[in-house]
């Protein structure tokens, strides 16, 4: 409905013995409101685009989405574990150098160790990736070393548009109710920091249920995310619903078992270089493979096990800029796949590139 095609229909509507070239009174009365029609048309395909969940802009979507109580999620913070010489004052700051993030000290995870859960004070998915020294923001007399070692749960950024459209279309074609497997799910994605879960219903009798869990980076989880999660679900007394869980059902929540895969393959390299000139990017081509598998791992059902191919560990390597052929790949020994457990996950183990010649 363009304006020109608006102005054409309003001409048919006109006496043929009146004059309605362009420049007439007819034509220059008509066509500021067949440009305006026009305008109407198009603003009226952009609000009905914005009427469905398939099409809607971010602010349109979350409109419709809270109208079944879905709404997207805010940015999290992460959650690390920091060792000290001794034990530090609950609400002390420390700054991680590399990237100027500050974590603040916030419970003691074990007295005699010195450990403690850190928060960060900045939102996001950046502030998980923070790990090695700290420095405290106000001088702490007598401290002589502070370190973050592990992640405990980690940080999100703000759930993307596609991402959050996706979930609200999953979770109006679930059936979840009443503590089946799509009401596990719904419930265990919903905890900050995981990515993926598998539910395994009457897996010790009658009533029971285990939850394999694990975060939203696609990793195992740490004891304290693993506790979290328990907590929320079904805490003790367990079986009572005091948590998410409904009453009669016992609650087992673990992480997924974390399998190192040891990859050995022989390359051939341009001329003038080394395996050592290429480790770093093949190593990091291989671990974002089997990040992707334990993605794929997330989306299986309870019966369905992931399987490793050499097939995609080679094209992982022979991608690796330098790299003109990869041969002999194995895995764990294997020349062609390995497969895993249901409740397993792969991680990378060794890697080691053995240059050939031609």
């Amino acid at each position: 409905m363009t304006a020109d095609n608006l102005e054409a229909r309003m001409m048919t509507r006109v006496n043929p013995s009146l004059d309605k070239r362009e420049g007439s009174i007819i034509y220059d009365a008509t066509a500021p409101a067949a440009m305006e029609l026009a305008e109407a048309y198009i603003m009226a395909r952009v609000i009905l685009k914005q009427a469905f969940i398939t099409t809607a802009d971010r602010d349109f979507l979350a409109l419709r989405a809270a109208e079944y109580s879905i709404y997207p999620t805010d940015p999290t913070t992460a959650e690390v574990l920091g060792e000290f010489s001794e034990d530090v004052p609950l609400g002390t700051r420390f700054t991680y150098p590399a990237t100027g993030f500050v974590y603040v000290v916030k419970a003691q995870i074990d007295a005699a160790k010195h450990t403690y859960k850190l928060v960060c004070e900045t939102a996001g998915a950046a502030g998980n990736d923070c790990i090695g020294d700290i420095l405290p923001v106000t001088n702490l007399t007598g401290l002589k070393s502070a370190k973050i070692i592990e992640l405990i749960t980690p940080g999100e950024d703000e759930e993307d548009t596609e991402v959050f459209r996706a979930r609200v279309i999953r979770e109006l074609n679930s059936k979840a109710f009443g503590g089946n497997g799509d009401d596990y799910k719904e419930k265990v994605l919903a905890i900050n920091g995981i990515g993926g879960v598998k539910v395994y219903r009457c897996w010790n009798g009658g009533g029971t249920v285990k939850l394999v869990i694990l975060t939203t980076e696609y990793n195992t989880a740490s004891t304290e995310l693993v506790a979290q999660v328990q907590e929320a679900i079904d805490p003790p007394p367990q079986g009572k619903g005091y948590g998410l869980a409904p009453i009669g059902h016992t609650v087992t929540v673990v992480s997924a078992t974390a399998v190192p895969v040891d990859v050995v393959a022989e390359v051939l390299l341009k001329d003038g270089y080394t395996t050592d000139d290429i480790f770093a990017k093949a190593k990091e081509s291989v671990g974002t493979y089997l990040q992707k598998r334990r993605k794929d791992w997330a989306d299986e059902g309870d019966r369905e096990h992931l399987v490793i191919r050499a097939a995609f560990i080679l094209d992982a390597i022979l991608n690796t800029p330098l790299v003109e052929d990869v041969t002999n790949v194995t895995i764990n020994g294997a020349t062609d796949h390995i497969s895993l457990a249901s409740e397993e996950v792969p991680t990378l183990g060794t890697l080691t590139l053995k240059a050939v010649s031609t």
